[in-house]
């Protein structure tokens, strides 16, 4: 069937693309989603922030003043993952993957840094030893699990300020504070670097647990997609992936709209695109779970419509010819 489709997706693009005027990924302000599948109602709906606000949430959000303690800081990973159960029970997995991602960047960073403070105080043979257990040991992994967090630019940024080195902590700091999801009063966790080798050891071990906890329940997809701080926009990766696709390479153009999905649900034209890159790279799992996700967005979506009624239509002529 995705063979017959991948063939049909230049005319889907103009039906859906061009002529409905897609092409930003980052503009539109459609309604909430409903729990329901696909169909609306008021009485039952969901939004991929925080609830009465319908923005993503932030540290800010979870105390008042500049964020300077570990556990205030934590805060987040605890509501991210609320909100992950939350979406992973309405069946709307790329939703919950941006808040568990976002979970886990939180509190990955923070147990990576405990552990390079560590170092950095003499503990252990090599970094190696030191962080054996752990389940990500370096800045560009766990950033991948959610580009869209501020926090692997942060902590980063923070070890080369512990060192000294304050021109590479100032351009990572700089990152971090231009994301959306960075706390507006701030986030100052250099203290850190002030706590007892039993402190951090303690801190360090929480930590664990936490990643352990939810690594339980969600793993994140690695591609090993560069590194950029122009990952965490909508918008750009919306139009990597459209490049991609006329380029006709359909993993890295599925990777990118997937990534443009999570961070911003609520363009139409997102899951358009992811749904497109799906079927183009013959992944009809990922092309239909999208699609049905995207629909609970946006049920009324004529563009979303059209790939469904392909879809089905196709799915009915192989379902007869198999019969015959």
């Amino acid at each position: 069937m995705f063979k017959f489709l991948k063939k049909t997706v230049p005319i889907i693009l103009v039906l859906t693309l061009v002529l409905s005027g897609c092409g930003k990924g980052g503009d539109d302000k459609p309604e909430q989603p409903s729990e329901t599948n696909g169909t609306q109602d008021s009485s039952s709906e969901v939004t991929p922030g925080d609830t009465s606000t319908g923005q993503q949430p932030t540290v800010s959000d979870m105390s008042s003043g500049s964020v300077t303690d570990p556990k205030a800081f934590l805060n987040l990973y605890d509501v991210c993952v609320s909100q992950g159960d939350r979406f992973t029970n309405l069946l709307m997995d790329e939703t919950a993957a941006y808040f568990y991602g976002m979970a886990g960047t939180a509190v990955s960073s923070l147990r990576l840094a405990v552990e390079r403070i560590l170092w950095l105080k003499g503990e252990g043979e090599n970094f190696a030893s030191l962080s054996e257990g752990s389940r990500y040991t370096d800045w560009d992994t766990i950033a991948e699990i959610c580009y869209a967090s501020p926090y692997p630019y942060y902590f980063e940024g923070l070890i080369y300020d512990v060192q000294g080195e304050t021109e590479k902590a100032t351009e990572l700091y700089s990152y971090a504070a231009i994301m959306t999801n960075f706390p507006e009063e701030g986030l100052n966790l250099y203290s850190l670097k002030d706590l007892s080798i039993d402190d951090l050891y303690k801190l360090r071990d929480e930590l664990r647990k936490k990643e352990d906890s939810l690594y339980a329940v969600y793993t994140p997809t690695i591609y090993g997609y560069e590194r950029s701080v122009y990952n965490g926009s909508s918008e750009y990766l919306f139009a990597d992936a459209m490049e991609k696709l006329e380029k006709e390479q359909y993993r890295d153009a599925f990777i990118s709209a997937r990534y443009a999905v999570r961070q911003n649900p609520k363009s139409e034209d997102n899951w358009v695109v992811a749904v497109i890159a799906a079927i183009s790279g013959e992944e009809p799992y990922l092309a239909v779970t999208m699609l049905d996700e995207g629909l609970k967005y946006f049920p009324d979506s004529e563009k979303l419509d059209i790939l469904l009624k392909s879809i089905n239509d196709m799915s009915e002529e192989i379902e007869k010819e198999v019969g015959e």
